[in-house]
Order: C-alpha cells, then structure tokens, then sequence
C-alpha cells in the first residue's frame, strides 16, 4: 500500500478535521494587535480612547502623567469580564457553506490602586496588576468513517480513523509602579514601568490510521510542540495638560526590554505500515533555543473636550513597524539544512478613536465608543508556519472595529461600571495543514477562506474610594 491509497478516502474526512483549524482565529486574534484589550472601568467603555483624559486607575497603562492631575484616584477592580467569541467561515474548499464555532470565556483583568510616600509630598505613585494577554485554544476532534463510506472510498479498507489536536496558548502578566508628578498645577509627568511574565507554548498533532483485512494497519502521525519564554521590562512615559476647554495628553511606549528568554521545539513525523521504501521516521527535539520577543515603540495622543457636564474623547495612536525576524532560532535538523521558519514582520499602524461621555445626573453616567485596530501583521510567526510555511498563507490579518457602550453608577460608597463591548473583524486565511505526502494532487480549493471574527464582553467594575490612600511608606 502506498500514500496514493490514502487520498480517496482523505477527500472525505479532510473537511470535518482541516475545518477545525480554521478556528484558529481565536487564538490569533490578539496576536499583533494593540487595541484589543483595554484597562480600567470606564477606560473599557470608552475603547481606551483616553491618552489625554483617562480619569481612572487605567491611567497606568494609558497615560502615567494624569495620576498628578485627578482628584482622590481610589482602589480599582477590573470585577468580572466575560466575553463570547464567534468565527464564521466561508468558501471552505470550494464548499458555499458556512462552518460557526463559538465559546464563551473570562478575559484579562486589571487590579490597581495608589499609595503615598510620606517624604515625597508632591509625588503620586501606584500599583497596577494586569493580564495584557491571556488566551487559549485547546481543539481535539476524532472522526471513523462509517462502512459505505470506506467501501467506496478504498475497497481493501475496512477502517479509516482521522484525529486532530490544535493547542494554543499565550499569556503575558504585567506588574507594575506609576509615578507621577505636577510641574505645574496644570502640567504633569509620569512613568509606568511594568514587569512582563511571558509564555507562548503551541502543539499541532494530526494523525490518521486504516485498517484492512489484507494490508493489515497503517499510521501516519505528525506533531510539532514549541514554546517561548520570555521576561522583560515595558516603559511607559506620559505628559499631561488640563486647560480651560480641553485636557491633553502625549503616552510614549519604549520597545520592550528583554531580559531573559528561553525556547524548546519537538518535530516528530512517522509513516509506517507500508513499503520500506515509503515509510518515514522523523524525530527532533531541541532545548535551551535561543528565542526573541520584539514589541515596536509606540505613540499615542489625545483629548478629552468638556461640553456643559458632558466630555467627548479623542485618541490617535501610532505604532512602529518590525522588519522580519526569528522568533524561535530552531537549527537544522540535517547537516547543511535550513531549520524551520518561525518568523515574524509588522508594519507600522495608525488607529483612531471617539468616545462619549454624557451626564444624565449625579449619579449616573452613560459611556458610548468607537476604535479603530488595524492589523500590523506582514507575516505572524504561529504554529501552521512550523507546519509547511513556505507555500501557505497562514496569516490572519483582518482589521477591527471595537465598540462600547455602559454606564457608571455611583452609589453611597462605591462606584459601579457596567457595560458591554463588541469587536468585529474580517479577513482571509489559508489551508494550514499537512498532508502524508504533498506531492499528491488533491481536489482541494486553492483560494483563500473569509473568516469572520465578533467578539462580546460583558464588564462589571467596582471602585472603592475608602481604600484610596490607606497605604502609606514612610
């Protein structure tokens, strides 16, 4: 039995496992992006459309400098933030159906409040703890072929079995200090320095295998693991003025700092049960690789613009390109080979935003926004560029919209954010799989997929102003 006796029966099981990978835009949805989450209560509702106004304790992350200039900024808790992702996918190997897959999870946080020290009079200072990233994609899908199907696909077949395992996951914890101080009493600095906690670890495992009452059992199996690890440090430095008529704000990100990092990759690939001659036995695996983490600089502006009791807010934010580089420096696994391609290249990006803030009474605020998040992506060093990168497009490059819309509820003692986002995003991606031998013509689509990505968040904060200033280092 040779490879060619795979494909018949592959054509009809291909759709249900290689349509598992199309959902992969879950886990590359924040890959590259830099509008995808934001941080603190009203900061959320507003899409982080708040350089030069933020007034909550997200102002470590968006601008350090206004930590100077709002009065009593309180203990803040991001409280619990749900979110509901969908994909759709179209123009799957030239079927006109549509393939949906949908999941419902937590989404990264932000806990933060500030303290004082007793000599600095002038000086404002607080701590943040935040999931910059925090993603997961774990798909397993096993399928067998009833009888009539194996009868017509391979008559000497009697069992035909296919298994796929996609997972994925990212994560980035930052910790971090802001300061801030007034160089006038309407004019401040402020620095963020935040500690980076990251880890990206990936594996891709497909594997098939036949049964048959003459040729006996054949398996093929291909899996590729790797991970990346990686701390580091993140600056942020803010300028902040408050005028009559309109507040302003400069935020300057410095490119991340690498301080320590560290790589693993495992390749294996097995063929066997057939002819000597057509069988494979691949193995690698490589420890202590070298690995990089690159984060462009970045610069964002903005205002916020008081109307009456009412205030809009203005955001425009650039972001440096990356020309390519390795990821993951993976050797070659034979003499005077190339290793794997695990690159990654970004373009530089322009994103803007609106956001409303509009007074209904004392105790209540009505929040309402729209951002802009356009993918940097040139080519995205993921798991499908391990798999056969050199001819595929395994890139997921849609630009977003994001939305939101809330209200803030400030009760006797607490203040209380409610409010819901949405994001929507489109693009093509390419068939990333492999097969036991490329060199087969099989009848499969060559254009590209649409995939479609919406996304959900459901957020309820809390900000306690008694906890404000009970910490104090002498």
């Amino acid at each position: 039995m040779t490879y060619y006796s795979y494909f018949p029966i592959m054509k009809k099981i291909i759709l249900l496992i290689i349509s598992v990978t199309f959902f992969s835009p879950f886990w590359l949805v924040g890959q590259g992006y830099y509008n995808q989450e934001n941080f603190g209560n009203r900061s959320i509702l507003l899409s982080g459309n708040v350089t030069g106004s933020v007034d909550d304790l997200g102002l470590t992350y968006y601008n350090p400098a206004r930590l100077a200039l709002i009065e009593n900024p309180v203990f803040t808790i991001n409280a619990k933030a749900f979110q509901v992702k969908t994909a759709n996918v179209e123009n799957v190997f030239g079927r006109n159906n549509k393939l949906s897959d949908s999941r419902f999870e937590g989404v990264p946080s932000l806990i933060a409040g500030t303290f004082k020290i007793e000599k600095w009079k002038n000086h404002h200072f607080a701590y943040a703890f935040l999931s910059k990233q925090r993603t997961r994609l774990n798909l397993n899908f096993s399928k067998e072929m009833d009888e009539d199907d194996v009868a017509d696909g391979l008559g000497e077949v009697n069992r035909f079995v296919g298994d796929f395992k996609l997972d994925n996951k990212e994560t980035d914890e930052w910790f971090g200090i802001s300061w801030g101080t007034k160089l006038r009493d309407n004019l401040s600095i402020g620095v963020s320095t935040f500690v980076s906690i990251y880890n990206y670890t990936a594996t891709y495992d497909l594997r098939f295998a036949t049964e048959g009452d003459v040729l006996g059992v054949d398996l093929f199996n291909n899996e590729i693991n790797f991970g990346q690890s990686s701390y580091g440090v993140f600056w942020k430095l803010g300028l902040a003025w408050k005028l009559e008529k309109v507040d302003l704000g400069l935020n300057v990100d410095l490119p991340y700092l690498e301080v320590f990092n560290d790589g693993r990759f495992r390749y294996q690939r097995f063929l066997s049960g057939l002819n000597p001659e057509d069988e494979d036995f691949q193995y690698y695996d490589f420890e202590n690789l070298e690995t990089k983490r690159k984060e462009p600089m970045g610069i964002s502006i903005g205002m916020g613009v008081p109307i009456k009791k009412h205030k809009l807010h203005f955001k425009a934010d650039w972001h440096a390109g990356l020309s390519e580089y390795s990821r993951i420096l993976i050797p070659p696994v034979e003499e005077g080979g190339e290793g794997f391609a695990f690159k990654e290249e970004l373009n530089s990006v322009i994103n803007f935003g609106l956001g409303v803030e509009i007074y209904l009474n004392e105790g209540l605020n009505l929040y309402g926004s729209i951002s802009t998040d356009f993918s940097p992506v040139e080519s995205s060093a993921n798991i499908f560029d391990l798999v056969e990168g050199d001819d595929r497009d395994a890139n997921f490059d849609a630009d977003y919209m994001h939305y939101g819309l809330g209200v803030d509820i400030k009760l006797k003692k607490v203040k209380l954010v409610v409010g819901t986002t949405y994001s929507t995003g489109s693009g093509d991606f390419g068939e990333p799989i492999e097969f036991p031998n490329p060199g087969v013509e099989v009848p499969i689509n060559d254009d590209l997929s649409q995939v479609t990505v919406t996304r959900w968040r459901f957020i309820l904060g809390l900000e306690i102003p008694i906890f404000g200033y009970d910490l104090e280092v002498k």
